[in-house]
């Protein structure tokens, strides 16, 4: 029985990890620049360092980069995304 309240309780400090990894991420997510590509605005190399830097740091799969890095895009530059999808999927 005793076993069984340790496992438990094991269980729980990795859930508990994981939620809090989980939160650390979103809110070194929310801390990455949106980008429209418009002329006035932050340089894509930096933009694109920084993301790929943090998605490095959190040990992300290239599916789940995509996805944050499409949840960044804004105005012309998601618009572009959009009309290239197929070649990256390709």
């Amino acid at each position: 029985m005793e076993t069984t309240s340790m496992e438990s309780t094991s269980r729980e400090i990795t859930s508990m990890e994981t939620q809090q990894l989980h939160s650390s991420q979103k809110e070194a997510m929310k801390k990455i620049a949106e980008f429209s590509g418009e002329a006035n605005e932050l340089d894509i190399d930096e933009w694109l360092f920084d993301l790929n830097n943090l998605f490095s740091l959190m040990k992300l799969k290239n599916e789940r980069r995509i996805l944050e890095t499409m949840g960044k895009l804004t105005g012309p530059a998601l618009r572009w995304y959009q009309g290239n999808l197929p070649s990256f999927i390709n």
